[in-house]
């Protein structure tokens, strides 16, 4: 996390859950399953109280990552997505998306098209 005034928002995008363990020699499908927009002023505010460090991998709360889920649930978004983003993000789930006109699995250490 930032200690930036500036920053409003920060946005995550997830894929599948997958079981621990290395993902080395192994090809993902690049997919998106759900998307969250966390407020950051008031993510940053409820961190100190908890006295979580600032870092990389800042500790986030199931309560925070459902209060953020913007899709595939969610209406109480502050920047709500129009029915064409959500429909575009349906197409990102199975990781064969064509949007664009293009489709295709992305692979490590090659470029996306």
């Amino acid at each position: 996390m930032t200690e930036s005034t500036k920053l409003q928002y920060y946005l995550a995008l997830t894929g599948p859950r997958t079981a621990a363990g290395s993902s080395v020699g192994t090809t993902q499908p690049w997919c998106v399953h759900a998307v969250y927009l966390f407020d950051a002023q008031r993510l940053r505010a409820e961190q100190e109280e908890r006295g979580v460090k600032r870092g990389v991998a800042s500790s986030v709360t199931a309560q925070q990552w459902a209060a953020a889920e913007i899709y595939p649930h969610g209406d109480g978004s502050p920047l709500p997505l129009t029915p064409r983003q959500r429909e575009l993000l349906a197409r990102m789930r199975t990781g064969t998306s064509s949007i664009g006109g293009r489709g295709g699995r992305w692979r490590p250490g090659r470029r996306p098209r």
